[in-house]
């Protein structure tokens, strides 16, 4: 999140949201939030995660709009933790008319870990994505969320990043906005399926965190955990990170396609919107990050350079063909 949404918040705000839904305060855990500030806390016996959003960053209809969704996919038996109601039975709260709060079923299981995980786990995955597309196609929304190329990183990508890139970026905006949609292929989608928003409970899947749930084309989250999945070459290289990636691919779509069908022409599309997250990426590293601070490691500026070199030479993130694995 911008540095100045971090200024804005205050440990009064915290106590109050923490008492709009019954948290104890003295339970409360800081979790790793990257666009929100995230804590997990007692209501009686029951674990729950807390959300606070900047009005900027989530307003109260698109806020509205993500728990319709999850309410929705809830319903239909996909394994998402609902959100829960606070003392005055309200599903969110408006603080100083500047944040919006929420608050969650603590999931079980824990984070997992980038391609050390079981074969089952990831054809789970496969499977919990291809249920929320499965269900998507039937969702008929009150309330709207955002279109992909709304999301906040990639309007504001130009502000933020070397103008270096900026006819790279057009390139790629270009290209994404000439696909074809139907109802099929695009709908709503979880926006972020990475390993930092799916659990591991015994090989079982709990996917959490919809904040970034947009309009999209599905492919689109094949492609993210895909990207997250296979480490950057600084870690490993070669036949090895494709032997890696393979792995991951291979038992989601096969977990996938037991319940939702992806054509090969749209697997093809993969390498485009791994392209697509990496410009997102960037957007969000130059707004918030500062690369001379002391917790900016050597990983994260590999990291930063290889997704900046691939985006510049257009440079495929790894060379595989997806719609033949």
């Amino acid at each position: 999140m911008e540095k100045k949404i971090k200024q804005l918040f205050t440990q009064d705000i915290l106590s109050q949201a923490a008492e709009r839904y019954g948290i104890h305060k003295d339970s409360m855990n800081e979790l790793n939030g990257f666009q929100n500030f995230v804590y997990s806390g007692m209501n009686g016996d029951c674990e729950v995660i807390l959300r606070i959003a900047h009005i900027t960053h989530r307003n109260e209809i698109l806020t509205n709009a993500e728990l319709d969704f999850i309410t929705f996919l809830a319903e239909s038996g996909v394994n998402v933790p609902r959100p829960i109601k606070s003392k005055t039975d309200d599903i969110l709260h408006i603080i100083d008319n500047a944040f919006v709060v929420t608050a969650f079923e603590k999931a079980p299981g824990r984070n997992a870990k980038i391609a050390e995980e079981s074969n089952t786990f990831y054809e789970n995955i496969g499977k919990i994505v291809g249920k929320i597309h499965k269900h998507s196609i039937q969702f008929a929304p009150q309330l709207l969320r955002y279109e992909w190329n709304d999301n906040a990183l990639l309007v504001s990508f130009k502000k933020y990043c070397p103008s270096e890139i900026h006819d790279s970026f057009d390139r790629l905006i270009k290209e994404v906005s000439a696909l074809s949609k139907d109802k099929d292929t695009y709908g709503l989608i979880h926006g972020d399926v990475s390993c930092g928003n799916y659990l591991n409970d015994g090989d079982n899947v709990h996917i959490i965190d919809f904040d970034e749930a947009e309009y999209s084309w599905f492919v689109s989250d094949i492609a993210t955990p895909l990207f997250y999945e296979a480490p950057i070459p600084w870690v490993v290289d070669g036949e090895v990170r494709k032997k890696i990636a393979k792995r991951f691919c291979s038992n989601f779509l096969n977990g996938y396609c037991k319940e939702h069908t992806i054509s090969q022409e749209w697997l093809k599309k993969v390498p485009l919107f791994i392209d697509l997250r990496q410009a997102r990426v960037l957007s969000a590293l130059y707004r918030s990050r500062d690369f001379n601070a002391p917790d900016w490691s050597e990983w994260n500026e590999q990291a930063r350079r290889f997704y900046f070199s691939n985006l510049l030479n257009n440079t495929p993130y790894i060379d595989l063909d997806f719609s033949r694995i």
